[in-house]
């Protein structure tokens, strides 16, 4: 006991004279100054500085420590490696850093500083920034400042630019090879999937002397330049109006090919800026329209183009006075010894066929020889070419009862022809009418009052005997 008190009021008492305490040696070069008693040789008595061995509980145990204590744990089956001894997962030494304890590691890799403010290094797990309310800024004047992996990410600080896949970028974004640009589908109109400010407080102001846009070019070495460009802003040169555009452009030239325009609720210019209508195509033979299907001649309307060249509608087909349909019936097979028992005011059916019909809405029975008109004004042509041999026959007469509204009309037709087997003759037989929808007509030719032929040898021509029917309108 006695022992112990003096080297205590010895260490008080140098510390209070000399502020340095020199243990085996009288010139302390620090505040404790420890030196071994015997340095050399092969003494083996034991010399060194003992530090406090206590279990793992006893250190988590402890509160009030000081910065730097140092510990030597020999056992960590007690306590738990959470809270300040959160690092303490076996025996050996460790210091108290304020908050846990750290070991001290027979590893010196474990002493280098990895900061990477000091050297390389990487990162021994996953970590988690949790920034809060606090900002993280990085600040430079290089071209690559700051990267990930590579070109990968790029931010040149010099100039205020962001790469990817580039570590040199050219402008404010400049992305080297392939992109994609996936929004969220929503169905506000207010949330937009890219956002181009070109007309707020702080930036330039988009009109067609600036002819803001996005632009697509080459960069190789052959055709380098603009390939198309999409142009969008306000015609406007000075400051925000009305007339906001958008249009498209292809080539070197970046001619604006189509054009749209908010002007007059909004109009679109192919070939023109400055579109008059709401498509205005401007161009030599500037429209066409292909794979089209097939109309309906007495209901769809016509297109027409006025002197300025703009598209009207007009009636169909079918009720258009001054485009003239027409239908051609032909007799096919000869007609021998026709009229052969018909008197004189008589007529008998012509079989004709229907060669073509032009007529929207009319229709042909070809078993009775029937015509079905639609409601119009016609002109009817009847073509016969014929021969009557009989005995003393040298007057052919024959005449056709054209309709008339619900009834019909007569209308003769003589030849004079020499008698025998070379009495040919033939005419044609020509009435302009007017008949209501669905008036039915069957076509016949009957024999005249003037002329002196009767009985057989009377043959109408097959192909020559025709009737032409054409619709002149309403």
């Amino acid at each position: 006991m006695k022992k112990k008190i003096t080297i205590v009021s010895a260490l008080l008492i140098s510390g209070i004279t000399f502020s340095q305490l020199g243990i085996n040696t009288s010139s302390p070069k620090a505040t404790l100054d420890i030196s071994a008693k015997i340095p050399t040789g092969t003494t083996t008595s034991p010399e060194g500085l003992l530090i406090p061995q206590i279990s793992r509980e006893r250190a988590q145990s402890m509160t009030g420590v000081a910065l730097s204590t140092m510990i030597y744990v020999n056992e960590v089956s007690t306590g738990s490696q959470s809270g300040n001894a959160v690092n303490i997962d076996k025996v050996g030494y460790y210091y108290f850093n304020g908050s846990v304890w750290i070991r001290l590691s027979a590893d010196t890799s474990k002493f280098v500083d990895k900061s990477i403010y000091t050297a390389d290094g990487s990162l021994e797990a996953n970590r988690t920034v949790t920034q809060g309310a606090n900002t993280l800024a990085f600040t430079g004047n290089a071209v690559n400042a700051f990267s990930v992996d590579g070109s990968t990410l790029s931010v040149d600080a010099a100039n205020d630019r962001l790469g990817v896949g580039t570590t040199a970028p050219e402008v404010k974004l400049h992305v080297e090879g392939s992109s994609i640009l996936n929004a969220a589908r929503t169905v506000s109109s207010t949330k937009n999937a890219l956002d181009i400010n070109i007309g707020q407080n702080g930036y330039s102001y988009g009109n067609r002397t600036d002819n803001f846009g996005i632009n697509i070019a080459s960069k190789s070495t052959v055709g380098t330049g603009p390939v198309a460009r999409i142009n969008f802003g306000d015609n406007n040169v000075t400051t925000a109006g009305s007339g906001k555009y958008l249009s498209f452009s292809v080539g070197n030239e970046l001619n604006e090919l189509m054009f749209l325009t908010s002007s007059n609720s909004g109009r679109v210019g192919i070939g023109t800026s400055a579109p008059t209508h709401k498509l205005h195509v401007n161009g030599t033979n500037p429209l066409r329209l292909q794979g089209l299907s097939a109309g309906n001649t007495s209901t769809d309307s016509l297109m027409v183009v006025d002197a300025t060249g703009v598209v009207k509608r007009i009636g169909a087909l079918g009720s258009l006075s001054m485009i003239p349909s027409a239908a051609i019936f032909r007799l096919e097979t000869p007609q021998l010894n026709f009229l052969q028992t018909q008197a004189i005011g008589e007529r008998q059916v012509v079989p004709m066929s229907l060669v073509k019909n032009t007529i929207p809405g009319m229709s042909f029975n070809a078993a009775t020889s029937t015509i079905t008109f639609p409601a119009g004004t016609y002109q009817m042509t009847f073509v016969y070419e014929a021969l009557h041999n009989a005995t003393g026959c040298t007057i052919s007469s024959y005449f056709v009862d054209f309709p008339l509204n619900t009834g019909s009309t007569r209308i003769h037709s003589t030849a004079s022809h020499i008698e025998g087997v070379v009495s040919n003759h033939g005419s044609t037989i020509t009435y302009a009418t007017t008949v209501p929808a669905n008036r039915t007509w069957t076509i016949t030719l009957g024999r005249g009052q003037s002329g002196n032929c009767a009985g057989a040898g009377m043959s109408l021509t097959a192909y020559s005997t025709q009737l032409l029917v054409y619709r002149m309108g309403d």
